[in-house]
């Protein structure tokens, strides 16, 4: 998986103001019957998937999201036992150093110990891969003000981390359901199962055949996984995803059942 690149000069600025375009507002957009994922120049590697599915689309900060398939409460239900969803749309960022840890909290972010997440104030979820690299997470609604606040706070004077672009080199995928834990060995070595794998625990590891960032992120009373990728893999990774859910009858949703979880 590419985890970032080296550091430029004013390449590096650039990246870091990439962050805050994605955490503009707070979005509790629904649906429109009328969008379509061409409208929009930002867009998942997945829509031609998703829109066979019978995605409905909805913009989420500039970005084509697939908020619901045609039915929210039974993708909701379903979601509770075993589901997947694009999140692609939703604010990530990165930054990598030696010293990353003190200038990240510096800029007040409650920073986990190395293969942890914690959750920040604004829902922003903050994954430490190791001591020196930081990932971070948008919550479910769309909104960061923790990214766009280390987006704005990061410059090349005097720096001791870089940005890393996850929007762009990454995507990421929610597989929600009690049935997650069983359906997952099938295609990963890490034991998930809920007494195994504790909320906001990370597994840096292989599924099928291909790096992955793998966290546990429970929505409400929920058992989920948030899944982070080499976003040109996104639909190997999908379709290998799919097919190991058929067995136990899994399905995709969109976002607007993801937020109906943490309702």
């Amino acid at each position: 998986m590419r985890s970032g690149m080296g550091p430029g000069s004013a390449a590096l600025r650039a990246l870091s103001g990439m962050t805050s375009y994605f955490a503009l507002r707070m979005d509790t957009t629904m649906a429109d019957a009328a969008l379509k994922p061409t409208d929009l120049t930002r867009r998942s590697n997945l829509y031609r998937v998703t829109s066979q599915l019978g995605a409905r689309w909805g913009e989420v900060n500039g970005f084509a999201a697939p908020m619901n398939y045609g039915d929210t409460a039974a993708e909701t239900a379903a979601a509770r036992e075993l589901a997947i969803a694009d999140l692609a749309a939703l604010p990530r960022a990165g930054y990598k150093g030696w010293d990353m840890a003190t200038w990240a909290t510096g800029q007040g972010l409650d920073l986990p110990e190395p293969n942890r997440a914690r959750a920040q104030a604004d829902g922003t979820l903050a994954l430490r891969l190791s001591n020196g690299e930081l990932v971070l997470l948008s919550g479910d609604d769309a909104g960061s003000a923790t990214i766009d606040k280390l987006a704005g706070a990061w410059t090349m004077d005097g720096a001791v981390c870089f940005p890393v672009p996850r929007s762009d080199t990454n995507t990421r995928f929610a597989i929600t359901g009690a049935r997650v834990p069983e359906m997952m060995a099938k295609m990963c070595g890490i034991d998930l199962r809920p007494h195994r794998f504790e909320n906001h625990q990370i597994a840096q590891t292989s599924v099928a055949r291909m790096n992955a960032i793998l966290i546990r992120n429970d929505r409400g009373t929920t058992y989920a996984l948030d899944m982070v990728l080499d976003s040109a893999s996104a639909v190997y990774m999908w379709e290998c995803l799919s097919d190991a859910m058929t067995e136990f009858g899994g399905r995709p949703f969109g976002l607007e059942a993801l937020r109906a979880l943490s309702a």
